[in-house]
């Protein structure tokens, strides 16, 4: 059911209602500047968990709930400060291996011969039970990494990516900081604890979002419930899979230290949002807050367009062309809001008074600025031509000056 809802524009009125947002490429929302609620209590007061401009209570150290579509912020709790990223890491182990695959440098049948170095893991950690000497296929090492955790199989694919761990792990920080993560460095493809070993959750929200964009095929490993090698069937350790939430992936991590935590992305009714969440004592307390958080997220906001896609916000006058008028739109025209604090977002439109041809589809003529009481920063949106507008002939030009000079008089 849609709801029809008015957002105050400044000059003009826009329709604003709810949608059934799809999934789409995070570039296309760039410009989203809309800030989070910020934690106002200090970490040794009773209430640090609180992010008091929604009351909602975060128990992780690190948190980080973001709308896929607009790129808005939702909550966020220390997401740009270090943390050790555990199994998470592996994140990123699989998008080099998925680009390998991508670019033909690799197949899925490419067999991996399993080395003494990748059995040699620490005893209790997970592993897929790799035997030395196996010669293993890259897909059942890839489903292995992702679903059972297996840390003998993030070294196994390492080596035979760039013939080291430590050679892979600094392709891993390249190619992750070419993506943006500017805070990651990587020690090793599984994990395990090591010193330097570090990343964000903004960085682990980058690293999984790329992933679905880029190679949605082998995303799709990411939501599968379990993993059969050499007989032993292993679960994924991702329980959200099983709540009834659209979750469909990403990973967990769990070490001594850093305690438990996890990269989860979910989808309802066409919308997705992303989160993180780390330093939780417990399998339990990390599925109890990952879901309580995606339940706030879906229910508290919605995504809301300012017009339609494809229809015009304005009309504006144009010079030396055969049309009088171009429409223009927004360059986007979704905007997350709390569903109950809608009517609170204002827009003010400002454009070009005079504009001339030649004019191109997604020529900037102007913005549309949204505040919300709940933003740190104002939401500036580009108003841009929607069609090409051609420049006309000169004797038309010269008609069409003269028509402007007589009524400007």
């Amino acid at each position: 059911m849609f709801f029809l809802k008015f957002l105050l524009i400044i000059f003009i009125g826009c329709t604003v209602h709810e949608i059934e947002a799809k999934a789409k490429k995070a570039s296309a929302v760039k410009n989203v500047k809309s800030k989070k609620p910020q934690e106002k209590s200090k970490k040794d007061e009773p209430k640090d968990n609180i992010l008091a401009s929604y009351g909602i209570e975060v128990d992780s150290t690190h948190a980080l709930l973001v709308d896929y579509e607009t790129g808005r912020i939702l909550l966020e709790k220390n997401a740009s400060e270090q943390l050790e990223p555990v199994s998470m890491t592996k994140i990123m182990t699989a998008y080099m291996v998925m680009k390998a695959l991508d670019e033909g440098r690799i197949k899925p049948t490419s067999l991996v011969t399993i080395s003494s170095s990748a059995r040699k893991i620490e005893k209790g950690s997970s592993d897929m039970f790799l035997e030395v000497g196996d010669q293993v296929p890259v897909e059942d090492l890839l489903k292995g990494l992702i679903i059972a955790s297996g840390n003998d199989a993030a070294i196994a694919l390492a080596e035979f990516l760039s013939g080291t761990q430590s050679a892979f792990s600094a392709d891993m920080t390249h190619v992750a900081k070419e993506m943006g993560c500017t805070q990651t460095e990587f020690k090793n493809a599984s994990g395990l604890p090591e010193e330097g070993h570090k990343t964000t959750a903004h960085d682990l929200l980058i690293m999984s979002k790329r992933t679905l964009e880029d190679f949605p095929k082998w995303y799709g490993i990411y939501k599968e419930l379990n993993f059969t090698y050499r007989g032993i069937t292993q679960p994924n350790r991702n329980v959200l899979l099983q709540k009834n939430i659209g979750c469909d992936g990403v990973k967990t991590g769990h070490a001594e230290s850093p305690g438990y935590g996890m990269v989860a992305s979910a989808v309802q009714n066409g919308r997705r949002l992303f989160l993180v969440v780390a330093g939780l004592r417990s399998m339990k307390q990390r599925a109890d807050e990952a879901y309580r958080l995606f339940q706030w997220g879906f229910g508290t906001f919605g995504n809301y367009t300012i017009v339609p896609k494809n229809k015009p916000i304005i009309e504006l006058p144009v010079r030396y062309s055969s049309q009088e008028m171009v429409e223009v739109e927004p360059k986007y025209h979704v905007l997350t809001l709390h569903r109950n604090r809608i009517d609170q977002a204002k827009a003010v439109i400002k454009y070009q008074s005079a504009l001339e041809a030649p004019l191109k589809a997604g020529d900037q003529v102007g913005e549309v600025t949204v505040t919300h009481p709940d933003w740190n920063e104002p939401v500036i949106i580009p108003l841009v031509v929607k069609k090409d507008v051609p420049r006309s002939f000169f004797l038309s030009r010269m008609g069409q000056t003269l028509r402007y000079l007589f009524q400007k008089d």
